[in-house]
């Protein structure tokens, strides 16, 4: 296993800070020509599974509860819901990483789709056990939104972390 630098490490976690606050803005403005608001894609959901499929070394259990509590009272529908879900996603990473080897790009942007699937399936269930009524077609355009933003983040992340 690659050790990283204390650099390498100080500039993934100003770049995970940087696009967290940039996915606070983006989260409370609207996308031009949409008149729904609903129909808005989950940026923390993209940023977190960005994050973890790069390996940022910043994220941990302890940062993942801290940033879902933030998120929740910023734009969340229910406290401690994104909490829950980060920690889900991080998880299922975890399980996924011990049984097996990712080696290529190609089964990474899988894995990643597999967690976007996973984490809307708990966002979803969770909203409904609350009375949160999200339609599945306003759901479904919002995972596809969230994957797109996704790989922006993901272009984003690799550029600038890399050497």
């Amino acid at each position: 296993m690659i050790k990283k630098t204390i650099m390498e490490k100080k500039r993934e976690r100003a770049l995970f800070i940087i696009l967290f606050f940039i996915s606070i803005i983006f989260s409370n403005l609207g996308i031009p020509g949409i008149e729904n608001s609903n129909i808005m894609p989950n940026y923390f959901l993209a940023l977190i599974i960005s994050c973890l499929l790069n390996k940022n070394s910043f994220l941990n259990l302890y940062n993942l509860v801290i940033f879902g509590l933030i998120v929740d009272i910023l734009c969340g529908q229910l406290l401690g819901q994104y909490g829950f879900l980060f920690i889900s996603i991080y998880f299922v990473y975890f399980i996924i990483q011990k049984i097996t080897t990712i080696s290529n790009s190609k089964q990474l942007l899988f894995l990643g789709f597999c967690l976007f699937i996973f984490s809307f399936i708990a966002l979803w269930a969770t909203s409904l056990s609350h009375k949160i009524f999200i339609p599945f077609n306003l759901l479904f355009l919002q995972f596809v939104l969230t994957f797109i933003t996704y790989l922006i983040f993901n272009i984003f992340i690799t550029r600038f972390t890399k050497n």
